[in-house]
């Protein structure tokens, strides 16, 4: 073995009783064990990973925490970097451990070439909960993967929660957030099906907030709690929708609480989404926020017009009636906040089109039809130099304070310039009145207007910022 090879498995070897110390086991396991130490050097530790996500995953979200593990065994500063394309290989200790695993599990992955961790979806009789859903009424079966439009603002969750169909217990929990009607309630269903269609024997729970609190509730009234804890704890997969309702209600969140830890340790897949993230709802306490945010979230931001476009075009396979592309395209440019509400405009359309027997709706017919869900749109797209603030703030974890002082360091002065910027591209206000807003002079406006794009052009980090804060902030 090369010394530098040597060096750098004894470095992460160090690093990884730290890191072992600093997070949970069934973390340690999920993000870090399958590692593989490739190389290091007097400023850089290179680590081998199975695919370049789960190198940006580890980059987003730990890396932080792995530098600190890194440099503490390493006696200085080093710089981590993934390189993907290296597979863990197994020892003949993880085998036999692997192989003495209870014989009752139908579904159970050994980490011997991958990066992902052990999971298991047992086998049960359907009892009160499987393929029938006790509580999950709502769920719709027509809601798949495939019939899921993706897109930019959507690609990322549809992966993690893809993944975690095909592979329950690779991310747990799994939290996908967003705002009203962009597709999370499909995608959590998606799950559902695809794991009751591939696992017929797993006991899989997809339930609203609303249907959980209400069962709850029932339960206690008719004196059948434990009835009711054991249909729900006894999940294989739990998948629940809209979980900010649990906000303000102390005696569900302490039931829910405590069945979350029950399913999370026996590394039972747990899906959760919601309109916002964990530590934005007001009224849930510290420590569900706490277990919402130890494993993967997820955001899906409204679709850009491309992915409108194309769920209005897939939308109307379900009908006979078939509006052409000049008119789609129109009613995706002037609706962009939520996909029920393209889905209320297409069949206001067709409803229309089949009615009055009129074979071609013309863009004239979608503007009279839909003027109100066209006002409603606009009275959501009033964008103000404060709001604008307040986002970049929120983006780069900035406070606003920071955003308005006279600071300089770069993790300020540029998403300050970003603000500045923004401010002069989705507003009219003119150089001097976004002046006044940052208090500044007006060069210094007119400075930022000509930098961020040539920062944009040599920092793909900072590109990618700008554009979805411009997307977040126009739709």
């Amino acid at each position: 073995m090369e010394q530098t090879e040597l060096a750098v498995d004894l470095l992460w070897e160090k690093a990884c009783i730290s890191l072992r110390e600093k997070t949970r086991k069934s973390t340690f396991e999920q993000w870090f064990s399958g590692i593989v130490p490739i190389a290091l050097n007097e400023e850089k530790v290179v680590l081998g990973v199975s695919d370049d996500f789960f190198g940006q995953w580890l980059d987003d979200n730990f890396s932080d925490l792995m530098t600190e593990a890194v440099n503490e065994a390493g006696g200085q500063e080093y710089v981590i970097t993934f390189e993907s394309g290296h597979i863990k290989k197994i020892t003949e200790t993880e085998l036999a451990e692997a192989e003495s695993e209870p014989e009752n599990v139908s579904t159970r992955t050994v980490v011997a070439n991958s990066n992902k961790p052990k999971h298991r979806v047992e086998n049960s009789e359907a009892g009160n909960i499987g393929n029938n859903v006790k509580f999950g009424s709502s769920l719709l079966s027509r809601h798949t993967f495939d019939n899921f439009v993706v897109g930019e603002a959507n690609r990322y969750a549809f992966t993690v929660a893809q993944t975690a169909a095909v592979d329950p217990g690779c991310y747990n929990p799994l939290y996908i957030y967003g705002s009203t009607g962009t597709g999370k309630t499909h995608l959590l269903q998606a799950v559902s099906n695809h794991i009751m269609t591939s696992h017929p024997h797993a006991r899989v729970l997809y339930i609203t907030c609303e249907e959980f609190l209400n069962s709850y509730v029932d339960s206690l009234r008719n004196k059948s709690h434990d009835k009711f804890r054991r249909s729900v704890r006894n999940a294989d997969v739990l998948l629940v929708d809209d979980v900010h309702m649990l906000a303000g209600k102390t005696q569900l969140q302490e039931e829910f609480f405590n069945t979350f830890n029950k399913l999370y340790h026996e590394e039972k897949q747990i899906i959760l989404t919601s309109d916002k993230q964990p530590f934005e709802i007001k009224g849930l306490e510290e420590r569900l926020v706490s277990r919402f945010e130890s494993g993967v979230t997820s955001e899906i931001t409204p679709p850009d017009i491309e992915t409108r476009l194309a769920i209005l075009k897939m939308m109307q396979e379900e009908h006979l009636i078939k509006i052409n592309d000049e008119v789609l395209f129109f009613v995706a440019s002037r609706i962009s906040c939520s996909i029920r509400r393209l889905k209320g405009a297409l069949m206001r359309l067709v409803a229309y089109s089949s009615a009055m027997s009129k074979c071609r709706i013309t863009i004239e017919d979608a503007e009279r039809l839909l003027h109100r869900l066209f006002d409603e749109e606009n009275a959501n797209k009033i964008i103000t130099i404060e709001n604008i603030q307040k986002t970049v703030a929120e983006h780069f974890d900035l406070k606003i304070t920071d955003i308005l002082s006279s600071k300089r360091p770069k993790n300020i002065a540029e998403p300050r310039m970003v603000a500045m910027y923004l401010s002069r591209q989705l507003t009219d206000n003119s150089f001097p009145d976004i002046g006044r807003a940052f208090d500044r002079n007006h060069a210094t406006i007119m400075n930022a207007l000509k930098k961020i794009p040539l920062l944009c052009s040599k920092n793909e980090s900072l590109r990618r910022s700008v554009s979805k804060l411009q997307h977040q902030l126009a739709n």
